[in-house]
């Protein structure tokens, strides 16, 4: 799974390993209601899958990569902390302690599918990793203001690694 994310604390255009998806209480889990009923589910993705993928950026050794932890929301605005949407009940100072306590956590970046990607290749018992790409650091902002070709070159990133991944296990590297 390749997505472009929020940041924390790392230079946009980074790359982020998951090696788990944690909620937005920094917990590695999925919470789904099932026939009324709550269901939770680890988050936890492959390790040693993390640490291949890792070992494939340092052989690539074009752009910064890291192995966090990716904190899943359930929406774009207030779930992640932002104080640029239509409603916002938090003040900037509340927004950074936040976002500190997420990075202390292991966090490094933000988006809203992870989880339930985790937790159902969990489920299914299918070796899983998440890749992502960052295009801001949220302690400076929650508006990008790179321009679109980099942003495209950004987005291009994680491809090339999981790209590089492939080969390397087909024997082509």
């Amino acid at each position: 799974m390749q997505r472009k994310i929020n940041w924390i604390c790392l230079e946009p255009g980074s790359v982020v390993i998951t090696s788990q998806s944690v909620d937005a209480t920094f917990k590695p889990q999925f919470e789904q209601v099932i026939l009324g009923k709550t269901v939770i589910r680890s988050t936890n993705l492959d390790d040693q899958l993390a640490k291949e993928l890792m070992q494939c950026s340092k052989e690539i050794n074009e752009f910064n990569t890291v192995i966090g932890n990716t904190m899943c929301t359930l929406d774009f605005y207030e779930g992640q902390a932002r104080l640029d949407g239509a409603i916002c009940l938090y003040v900037e100072e509340e927004k950074l302690q936040y976002l500190k306590a997420a990075y202390d956590a292991g966090v490094r970046n933000i988006e809203m599918e992870s989880s339930v990607f985790a937790a159902l290749c969990n489920l299914s018992g299918v070796r899983a990793a998440v890749v992502c790409v960052t295009l801001l650091n949220r302690l400076e902002g929650d508006q990008i203001s790179s321009s679109h070709d980099v942003l495209v070159e950004y987005q291009q990133r994680p491809q090339k690694l999981v790209g590089h991944f492939i080969k390397k296990c087909l024997g082509k590297v």
